[in-house]
């Protein structure tokens, strides 16, 4: 990935990472010299100078790593209402095709545990009934829905989310 294709929202996370590291750099290399008792004369430069500078540009940076965190929660909350918003449509649409197709109360959740992926034998377990019996209403689902088979009936809901 290019530095280019980059969101602007990275780029801003990404600077404002390298400056944090960039001031704890030198700030360690300030502790190392005092441990040491190394001069880090800077010629015109006053220490003084480079470490307000350092602590500003720790302030700019946990500024800007607190917005941009805030920024990330408020578009993941949007993005979760959306996901919930689309996941209760979906059960709306699912059980409206149910309706449509006349499924009976027992079908309507063989259909729906078919779609959620379960065995023949989960589902008899899940329902405590014989598997000769979930595959009968299986099959009447199908029928009623004028489908093949499990593969369709959870295609024909995934193509309506896709669309």
């Amino acid at each position: 990935m290019t530095f280019s294709k980059i969101t602007r929202s990275s780029k801003l996370l990404i600077t404002s990472m390298l400056m944090l590291i960039t001031a704890v750099f030198f700030f360690i290399i300030d502790v190392i010299a005092n441990v040491f008792l190394i001069d880090l004369a800077l010629g015109y430069i006053s220490q003084n100078t480079i470490k307000t500078t350092l602590i500003l540009i720790i302030i700019v940076g946990l500024t800007s790593l607190f917005f941009q965190i805030k920024s990330l929660i408020r578009s993941y909350d949007l993005q979760k209402v959306a996901l919930d918003s689309a996941s209760g449509q979906l059960v709306s649409v699912v059980n409206n095709n149910f309706e449509k197709w006349k499924l009976s109360d027992s079908e309507k959740e063989v259909a729906w545990l078919l779609i959620k992926a379960l065995s023949i034998q989960e589902i008899a377990d899940a329902r405590n009934t014989k598997i000769g019996t979930v595959k009968r209403q299986s099959n009447s689902v199908y029928q009623k829905a004028g489908l093949q088979g499990r593969a369709e009936l959870v295609s024909y809901f995934v193509e309506d989310l896709l669309a």
